[in-house]
């Protein structure tokens, strides 16, 4: 027993040390431990596709983050037509969830119903805060190779995964409650090749409804006729892997332009980023709530 506990400690701590190589690696292989440290913020401009049932949808996104803790990620999509766009913003800022949506272009008449942010104080506004604070960790995980003060989190070496097309390094991400995840880094180049974790998909929900007379005076959380709407189901946990690829140089710093999400095997969404700005200057209403 006591051989056994004291190799169980040995390997235990030859995995801490891999694990900090293999980060060190990762860090000279994205610009050097020096750029990367001066990278306080990020703004990434592109394009998203979503699966939505047996089709997909398209449109713009934004994705910004300011270290140590705010990100606003924010999507115009077309779920119908391209003379309707659906604006979503998610994200924190500290302890204040951030949550707003707007329908653009929508016929007379008709009604658009997106999903309402949660009560102030309640569980699900809790939840959700948690469940953006997570994103974030993991987001900058993968493109800065350290997780944001606000989430502190272990490296522990895992492994290598093999695959046809080349080999990773596995590191095992454990953090705050279930925060959980893989991060695989490419054995060649020692960028992230992906990052694995168990969590909700995210989704879109969009009712659409034509308004009545007098419908004009309910607000998007009513159905028509002034019935509730129904409450979602309770969200599931999947597998997701999020891979990352065409590598570009921006000040120095090797980043991601091409991010893909899986969930269960099944690509769901994709986004291809035109313009990354390393440090840029926010406007003073970035990270507000609206």
């Amino acid at each position: 027993m006591a051989f056994l506990t004291a190799a169980s400690f040995v390997a235990r701590v030859a995995g801490d040390s891999k694990a900090a190589d293999l980060l060190a690696q990762a860090r000279a292989a994205i610009g050097g431990e020096t750029n990367v440290a001066k990278v306080h913020g990020l703004s990434c401009s592109g394009t998203v596709s979503r699966a939505m049932g047996d089709r997909t949808i398209g449109g713009e996104m934004t994705l910004e983050f300011l270290l140590p803790d705010k990100m606003l990620r924010t999507d115009s999509i077309s779920p119908m037509s391209d003379q309707v766009v659906l604006v979503q913003e998610q994200g924190f800022n500290g302890d204040t969830l951030l949550r707003f949506s707007k329908v653009n272009g929508a016929a007379p008449g008709m009604m658009i119903r997106t999903p309402q942010p949660p009560a102030a104080g309640s569980p699900e506004e809790a939840q959700q805060l948690r469940n953006s604070r997570a994103d974030f960790a993991r987001i900058a995980i993968a493109m800065l190779l350290a997780a944001p003060k606000s989430t502190p989190v272990d490296f522990t070496y895992a492994g290598t995964a093999e695959s046809p097309d080349g080999n990773a390094d596995v590191l095992d991400i454990k953090g705050e409650g279930s925060f959980a995840s893989k991060l695989f880094l490419d054995q060649t180049s020692h960028r992230p090749l992906m990052l694995s974790y168990r969590g909700v998909s995210p989704q879109i929900r969009v009712q659409t409804v034509k308004a009545g007379p007098g419908a004009s005076g309910r607000g998007r959380g009513d159905a028509e006729g002034g019935h509730a709407e129904p409450t979602p189901p309770q969200p599931e946990l999947v597998d997701i892997t999020m891979f990352f690829e065409d590598y570009k140089s921006v000040d120095g710093v090797m980043l991601p332009h091409h991010v893909m999400r899986s969930v269960d095997g099944k690509t769901t969404e994709e986004w291809t980023f035109k313009t990354i700005k390393v440090n840029p200057a926010f406007k003073p209403d970035t990270f507000t709530k609206k």
